[in-house]
């Protein structure tokens, strides 16, 4: 994230045109049209070899590697690496993976989108360059042909007269133009090729409709999966907790009730004995409703949600969430829990000492960011956690992403459409 706050190249030309001029943003998409021209090369050398040797099925074997270095670019512009599109083989075996791979539509939008690349697409990132040029191009055509048109130099040694000081001054005058014009023109011809490469990119390598399909079914299935453990975990904590209190209550009472009967002064500590362990049912039961789903949470929204969870946690936390209006239930749920089980990964496994919530509702999206400063080394394949924080988010149609090396910091980011 740039100083800012943009992530990502469209975004920075969208949103400060001027200033885009003198921001990172330029560099990287130079970066991006130097790094695709040499693989539009690259392609152009090695894709007749993986058609050749396709008459024995080796070319979605032979793409690959081109493919997922053009999946991994998409990170230089600040865009996310594109995902692989393709189902895993219900078999093991090169045999298997290549039957799967042709039978997907998938391999052929790879092959058509390195069949662009090696061809219309390497040629305007070169004319991208060219046009970035013109200016100095233009500035040294003219300063050739002003000398070959000049009849003679001054003899060497010879003191320059005020004619040549003068073309002088102006030859360094109109280069120094020609330089910042041509970097001012790079900036905006480089970007502009670069994001239409990116859009042709995305087009033909990112998951078409069926592969969301196919994520959402699962993401779904996992949750349905989810829910039914949710279900017996409250059905555990109802009959150990709060049932055998409640047994323990009505035993009291039955009991207090008796000693009435005979002994009044007998029964009052059994009162107070049944009134403490209804105060105790109470508490109990509360807490198992705040797991389900907090009562702040419906009553005041999530900013005052995750102040309460920032008040509980073990960990210091501080808490920036600008979030003017109330945003959809099933949004404000996810992004709690989200937190929630940051906090929760930040206090038992990270070691953290400190921690930050950011985040704010701008438009038609919510973006949270919860970082921590401890030891890092996060997996989601580790525990049910972080993987069904996954899949109520994709249930939304969100992202979540996590960001945890060796020794820290961890950021657990979300981003969250909240139309509606």
């Amino acid at each position: 994230m740039t100083a800012n706050g943009t992530t990502h190249a469209a975004a920075a030309l969208r949103g400060n045109p001027l200033g885009f001029v003198l921001s990172v943003w330029p560099l990287r998409a130079l970066a991006f049209q130097l790094s695709g021209i040499v693989t539009g090369l690259m392609t152009v050398v090695w894709l007749p070899v993986a058609l050749v040797c396709g008459v024995v099925v080796l070319t979605p074997l032979l793409i690959r590697p081109l493919v997922e270095i053009e999946r991994r670019r998409a990170a230089i512009l600040g865009d996310p690496i594109l995902p692989d599109t393709h189902r895993r083989p219900d078999r093991q075996g090169v045999a298997a993976w290549l039957r799967s791979r042709y039978a997907e539509a998938a391999t052929w939008r790879e092959l058509a989108y390195l069949v662009l690349h090696g061809g219309v697409l390497l040629l305007s990132d070169l004319l991208a360059l060219v046009a970035g040029l013109t200016p100095m191009l233009v500035f040294l055509s003219g300063v050739t042909t002003f000398l070959a048109s000049e009849p003679g130099t001054a003899p060497a040694g010879a003191a320059p007269g005020p004619v040549e000081s003068g073309v002088g001054v102006h030859v360094t005058a109109g280069a120094a133009f020609a330089v910042a014009a041509t970097l001012v023109l790079l900036c905006y011809t480089t970007t502009l090729a670069a994001l239409a490469h990116r859009e042709v990119a995305r087009l033909l390598l990112s998951p078409g409709d069926e592969v969301r399909v196919r994520t959402l079914t699962r993401s779904r299935a996992r949750l349905i999966d989810a829910f039914e453990v949710e279900r017996r975990r409250i059905e555990r904590d109802l009959h150990d907790g709060a049932q055998q209190r409640l047994l323990r209550l009505g035993m009291t009472l039955v009991t207090a009730q008796l000693e009435l009967d005979h002994d009044p002064e007998a029964a009052k500590p059994l009162i107070r004995q049944a009134t403490e362990e209804a105060g105790a049912v109470l508490v109990e039961l509360r807490e198992l409703v705040r797991g389900i789903h907090p009562q702040v949470l419906t009553d005041l929204g999530l900013p005052a949600a995750v102040a309460e969870l920032a008040d509980r946690s073990p960990v210091p936390v501080t808490v920036d969430l600008r979030v003017p209006r109330r945003l959809p239930p099933s949004v404000e749920s996810a992004a709690y829990f989200v937190v929630a089980e940051a906090l929760a990964n930040a206090a038992k496994h990270a070691r953290a000492t400190r921690v930050r919530v950011t985040g704010a509702a701008t438009g038609e999206t919510l973006v949270v960011e919860v970082r921590d400063d401890g030891r890092g080394g996060a997996d989601p394949a580790s525990g049910t956690g972080l993987a069904g924080l996954a899949d109520r988010v994709d249930a939304l149609d969100g992202v979540l992403t996590l960001t945890s090396p060796r020794g820290g910091p961890t950021t657990l980011g979300l981003e969250l459409p909240c139309s509606g």
